[in-house]
């Protein structure tokens, strides 16, 4: 009997045991269970083979199924690393029990929705997620912060009300819910044909990719830094995965994948773009979340499953690396200026390597991650993802620049391991993977640094956008332009 779904079970049981120790007045105690739930997953993913098996034995016509694949194996272990980072880091920032098992929740939620292989327990596993990412949120109870989360928590019901519409609708047409059994008996069709893009338009929405990226800047910049970390690293993964279940197993027309390489692309230099104009570090992060997950979605429209995966996986580990470090260097200020690395050289080296490996500088696996995705691409593609990997390293060239000016505060010692490991493993997991220093590699740092110079000295970094308050209309706004790209996608699916 296969032990798979024990990856989603044993957060989930030692959740209740994190939560039983508030009524027996036992809150100290808590963190024990806490980081048993956090690494009892770990055991299962390194004894248990790769495969697919039924829960309880049931037929696949009528069973849960779930699977460690090649499509889902690197997220589950990116997830695991970071959620195991997250939690020491955890331990010296969260006093209240609520925080670690809302986080042990978020860790269920996201495993369970990373190994489905049927489309309605993928939803309910990515809601427990996203239910407990609305909580992470806001919890720290300031007046921006929980705004953020009632945009976040808006806007993602709205895209899980559609998406489950969209499972009923391929319920209808195929009979099944089992991603085999579809693939296996669905063909094309105008309802199909709907289905598909309405999932695909509510899951855009739940990643944060351009244009429905309107909830993600405040999010995950207001956020507590361990939240941050996930959130960006770890909670828009369950969507993307849900993107490669749908594009895998569902006649997605041709039309669609262009028009997905076309949004892909412009989440990457968009996200680059305002970025570059953020004075708040960690909204730069964010903003850098928009664009890293154009590059995702580059993977699944051009059908490179395996590369976005991958490239998935580097994601995790690179910027929940940077929410940690640059987050706790500015937890007293986040305005770029005010703080800094120059009296932390461990936390200055974590910062400096993990901003190579986004820009996909090698041997880090940005850089392999880049080469699985370009290798599914030709032409003025393959470009995209070398002037978008320039455009990075200039944001993040404006980032050190800034950082190396200013002093960082008293740091606990588990915040710095934390960071430190997360920027070790984006390197020793390109070592492993296979990727040595490259020359060419090198080429983009001098014209990343040239072009920084250059807008340094145009006064753009001046031209700073601010943002002063979340407004409870921006939900209106969202919604609005989730319907508008949604009645696009429907014109699309008509063609």
């Amino acid at each position: 009997m296969g032990l798979i779904v024990l990856l989603a079970a044993l957060p989930l049981f030692f959740a209740f045991l994190t939560a039983l120790t508030v009524p027996l007045r036992l809150e100290k105690l808590a963190k024990y269970p806490f980081l048993a739930g956090t690494v009892a997953p770990w055991a299962v993913f390194l004894f248990e083979r790769a495969g697919n098996e039924v829960v309880g034995g049931w037929p696949r016509i009528g069973g849960i199924e779930v699977s460690l694949n090649p499509h889902n194996t690197p997220i589950v272990l990116a997830e695991l690393v970071l959620f195991t980072a997250v939690a020491i880091y955890s331990l010296d920032y969260f006093k209240e029990v609520k925080a670690f098992v809302l986080l042990l929740l978020l860790h269920a939620g996201l495993l369970g929705a990373f190994m489905s292989r049927d489309l309605f327990n993928f939803y309910i596993f990515m809601e427990i997620a996203s239910v407990s990412s609305f909580a992470l949120v806001g919890s720290s109870g300031e007046k921006k912060a929980v705004r953020a989360a009632y945009k976040y928590l808006m806007l993602s019901l709205l895209a899980s009300y559609f998406f489950v519409f969209s499972i009923g609708v391929i319920y209808l047409k195929t009979g099944y819910l089992n991603l085999e059994l579809i693939s296996e008996s669905v063909m094309s069709s105008k309802e199909i044909n709907v289905a598909i893009a309405i999932a695909f338009a509510s899951l855009l929405l739940k990643a944060g990719i351009f244009p429905l990226h309107v909830w993600l800047p405040d999010a995950h910049s207001l956020a507590p830094t361990p939240v941050s970390a996930l959130l960006s690293g770890a909670v828009v993964k369950a969507p993307v995965y849900g993107m490669i279940l749908i594009f895998s197993a569902l006649p997605v027309s041709e039309g669609l994948s262009e028009t997905a390489m076309v949004l892909a692309v412009a989440s990457v230099f968009f996200g680059v773009a305002m970025a570059l104009l953020q004075k708040d570090a960690k909204r730069l992060l964010a903003y850098h979340t928009v664009s890293q997950m154009g590059y995702v979605l580059l993977g699944i429209a051009s059908m490179n499953f395996v590369g976005a995966a991958y490239y998935a996986m580097a994601h995790s580990l690179f910027k929940g690396g940077l929410f940690l470090s640059v987050g706790s260097l500015g937890k007293k200020s986040r305005k770029l200026g005010e703080f800094g690395y120059k009296n932390a050289p461990l936390m200055a080296l974590s910062v400096l390597m993990l901003s190579l490996a986004i820009g996909g500088v090698s041997p880090f696996i940005g850089s392999y991650a880049k080469g699985l995705i370009s290798s599914g691409l030709a032409g003025a593609w393959k470009w995209a993802v070398l002037a978008g990997s320039v455009g990075t390293l200039v944001s993040f060239t404006k980032l050190n620049y800034y950082l190396a000016k200013g002093e960082a505060p008293a740091l606990p010692l588990s915040w710095k391991f934390a960071s430190f490991a997360l920027a070790l493993v984006t390197l020793v997991s390109g070592l492993v993977l296979g990727v040595v220093p490259k020359v060419k590699d090198i080429y983009p740092l001098p014209v990343a640094l040239t072009i920084f110079l250059l807008l340094k000295a145009a006064g753009v970094f001046n031209l700073v956008l601010e943002k002063e308050d979340v407004k409870p209309s921006e939900v209106n706004t969202g919604a609005m332009l989730f319907a508008l790209f949604l009645l696009l996608l429907l014109y699309l699916a008509e063609l």
